[in-house]
């Protein structure tokens, strides 16, 4: 059986247009680090200019067809391979038997691994890298089959990561407007809002801005904060306890409008709480609620801010004013 790595793997997926957006994007990030992954790369993309159809077949196509559709002789001429020809052919030859391994194994390389924290609820796992993922209610992460060779994972929502050590292979975190690159460290990231924000707790992480392709390094205790909106951009600094309190069952709020908190409030429970007055809307709320209950938590609510809480239809929770105001 053909001996196919997985760095030629990926310049034949990059070359024949089979890798998504957010592959695509850390494939050439990954070209600029990596020297013998380039020089692959420049050799098969030499033979995927010099080839006559530019987009090879899905399916293994003989030596024979390539060797007569890229040397076809001239009328009245002998058929004359330049040394250079031999070189290229030779190559088109390892590259088709890389096409024909790659496509017949490709729903193994496909991501089949698909993990989703219930909403109201977080989740803990261990990826084969022996990192930990901590998931915060509904959000979700993909990643491949072979991850201890390729350790890319694609985040929707919020999730705090204990990355396990390997300078050989970075790990990857990719959302849709920024990818996360690191060796071994504890981050968090949260891309559920328009401020979308990397959190450094320990180490060191690389974002790059998918849109811009601006690269932003931080240190620990360090948070990218980027407006999807605007695409503003802020670095600075926090406070991990508050901002990765959630991974430990604590929803934590921090003096903050009650219409700002909203968002926090109903990711955590998994509901959907409405405020049906503008003057509570504005009110400010502080406090760290651990381990409580969807009803503990309205308990407490109506106390520490003085207003009158019921549940409605369709998993809603309104929010008004206190009956003895």
């Amino acid at each position: 059986m053909l001996n196919v790595s997985q760095k030629e793997k990926k310049c034949v997926r990059y070359l024949a247009n089979e890798m998504s957006k957010a592959e695509r994007s850390v494939f050439e990030i990954e070209l600029s680090l990596d020297d013998d992954l380039l020089a692959i790369f420049e050799n098969f993309q030499t033979i995927w200019i010099s080839y006559p159809n530019s987009e090879l077949p899905k399916q293994t196509i003989s030596f024979e067809k390539i060797l007569n559709q890229y040397n076809k002789p001239e009328k009245h001429k002998s058929v004359n391979i330049s040394k250079k020809n031999k070189v290229v052919l030779s190559m088109a030859f390892l590259l088709v038997f890389c096409l024909g391994f790659y496509f017949i194994g490709m729903t193994k390389s496909e991501y089949t691994n698909h993990r989703i924290a219930p909403k109201g609820q977080r989740l803990t796992f261990i990826l084969p890298d022996s990192s930990t993922v901590i998931l915060n209610s509904g959000s979700e992460v993909k990643y491949f089959n072979d991850f201890r060779e390729q350790r890319g994972i694609w985040l929707k929502g919020e999730a705090f990561f204990k990355v396990t050590k390997n300078s050989d292979s970075p790990f990857i975190v990719h959302t849709n407007d920024f990818n996360v690159k690191v060796l071994g460290t504890e981050f968090n990231i949260n891309s559920n809002t328009i401020d979308q924000t990397v959190s450094l707790a320990k180490g060191k992480v690389n974002i790059v801005l998918k849109e811009s392709k601006d690269e932003i390094n931080l240190l620990p205790n360090e948070e990218l904060v980027w407006n999807a909106k605007t695409k503003a951009v802020i670095k600075r600094n926090f406070d991990v306890n508050k901002v990765a309190a959630w991974k430990d069952n604590i929803l934590f709020l921090d003096d903050e409008k009650f219409e700002d908190a909203l968002p926090k409030i109903n990711q955590f429970y998994g509901v959907n709480f409405i405020i049906k007055d503008v003057f509570i809307a504005n009110k400010r709320i502080k406090g760290a609620f651990k381990n409580q209950t969807i009803d503990e938590f309205i308990t407490s609510l109506e106390f520490i801010s003085d207003v009158s809480i019921k549940k409605t239809i369709k998993n809603n929770i309104e929010i008004s004013k206190s009956h003895e105001n």
